[in-house]
């Protein structure tokens, strides 16, 4: 049995029987749904799987045509969804009790993998479904042309569109819970760089921010119509935190390190040469 939840816990579920093994997806809508480097599923039938509260504050975009993303209107977390021969699809990152049992199988649509994001290990890679896949095809968005000196990022509806002068302070490979839970992935890549080097261009007030009350600093923000992952300002420490996965061009450069390892989901496993702090970094 597996339980797991989004973020504010709204959205609670369970799972009876072996869960599928994971595979991790690189393309674009993926990464602009979890505001991540790739998206990593599960999956089980329905018949084994029930929600537990919360099925009311699940908010649902069509993606493409009868694919449908949903994810918690409360605070933005991706959640479970019906994917079509009568089995859920199950956010990875989302999974709590019973995620030690999961085994990850292969990366898929690698032909559309994120241009600062480099795959560390040794899985199976497929440039879009494995063969004996029969899965819809799954279109990539157009890449919008930025300023000089610019990355153009924007949510999955495209709402919401940003550009980001390429001035970074930072950029973090986050393995905490948190973001985990917020982005329903393994991890997230974030972006640090000084507020006014974030320029919003349109949609700035179709954003959401959830504020974990246990927390001092973290927030997640996300587009009200399709759930995507967001940028947010932050005043108090004087910068503005990017969402990678939210970015329509090269940033111009990959991650840094990975920071909170010692929270890393049990069934990931960091394979790359990149520094690694067990918590902040130093």
């Amino acid at each position: 049995m597996s339980e797991g939840s989004c973020l504010c816990e709204t959205v609670r579920w369970r799972a009876h029987g072996k869960l599928d093994p994971v595979t991790h997806c690189h393309c674009a809508m993926c990464r602009k749904a979890h505001g991540a480097p790739f998206a990593s599923y599960t999956g089980v039938s329905e018949e084994c799987f029930e929600w537990l509260s919360g099925e009311s504050a699940i908010a649902r975009y069509e993606s493409s045509p009868g694919s449908e993303r949903t994810f918690c209107r409360v605070c933005g977390a991706v959640t479970p969804y019906s994917f079509g021969d009568a089995r859920m699809g199950i956010p990875a990152g989302s999974v709590d009790a019973g995620a030690s049992d999961l085994e990850v199988s292969a990366h898929i649509f690698v032909a559309s993998m994120a241009p600062w994001h480099r795959i560390g290990d040794d899985l199976p890679r497929y440039d879009t479904w494995p063969p004996d896949d029969g899965g819809a095809v799954i279109d990539n968005p157009e890449t919008p042309s930025a300023s000089a000196g610019a990355v153009h990022g924007s949510c999955l509806c495209t709402a919401v569109a940003f550009e980001v002068k390429l001035d970074w302070m930072a950029v973090h490979n986050c393995h905490c819970s948190r973001c985990r839970r917020a982005r329903a992935a393994a991890h997230t890549t974030n972006g640090f760089t000084a507020m006014e080097n974030l320029v919003f261009l349109r949609g700035e007030d179709n954003i959401e921010s959830y504020k974990l009350p246990s927390a001092r600093f973290f927030r997640h923000n996300f587009c009200r119509t399709c759930g995507s992952g967001m940028p947010r300002r932050d005043p108090e420490r004087g910068f503005a935190v990017i969402p990678f996965g939210a970015l329509d061009g090269d940033p111009g450069r990959g991650a840094d390190d990975h920071i909170f390892a010692s929270d890393r989901a049990p069934w990931y496993t960091i394979a790359d040469h990149l520094p690694r702090f067990e918590q902040a970094p130093v």
